[in-house]
């Protein structure tokens, strides 16, 4: 038995349901009837596989922008240590009545009383901070330069001996230099 049918609009019924109407016309009662056609719920195979490659092309775009951002993250830390050490050297320098160095090496340095003067932590001489720098950050030794050395000693007036930079190198491949002058200011650049 054929119906003859035609797809009717959609409309709601309650508030999940979406369904179509279908006004068809049924030879044996001679009249048209109205049926409806439930839609079925839920996502195909095809529809979630779409899904799931937009979301890792989105994924792959970002990553590298994430991975920038994490390693100027790091860098910016480093850096900030570094200047945070330089000016407790300064200020232990003072409070000690004598001379503060700190010791840079490629991913660590050490802030300690200097007494012997000889930009080297001998033994019996206070340690006030031993730092590793974050992986992925380093010192660069070639480029920092206390007029010759790889250290800074403070004076017991919180001048340094030597003016000079440390330049703090990040395997993203920014760089920022510490800048220290003639009256112990710090900058960064």
């Amino acid at each position: 038995m054929n119906y003859l049918c035609e797809r009717g609009s959609l409309f709601k019924l309650g508030v999940k349901e979406i369904d179509w109407h279908q006004n068809c016309y049924n030879p044996e009662k001679q009249k048209w009837e109205t049926k409806i056609m439930h839609k079925e719920s839920g996502l195909t195979f095809m529809e979630m596989m779409t899904v799931l490659a937009i979301a890792a092309l989105i994924a792959a775009i970002a990553m590298p922008y994430t991975m920038g951002a994490r390693h100027g993250a790091k860098l910016r830390g480093a850096v900030e240590n570094v200047r945070g050490d330089l000016q407790l050297a300064k200020l232990k320098a003072v409070q000690q009545g004598g001379p503060v160095t700190v010791l840079f090496s490629g991913n660590s340095y050490q802030v300690f009383i200097d007494g012997a003067n000889a930009g080297i932590l001998d033994a019996g001489e206070r340690l006030f901070r031993n730092r590793q720098l974050p992986v992925g950050v380093s010192i660069d030794l070639g480029n920092t330069d206390f007029n010759g050395n790889d250290y800074v000693r403070f004076n017991n007036r919180g001048l340094p001996d030597d003016i000079g930079n440390v330049v703090v190198d990040s395997s993203g491949g920014d760089q920022r230099t510490i800048g220290l002058n003639r009256l112990g200011r710090i900058n960064i650049n």
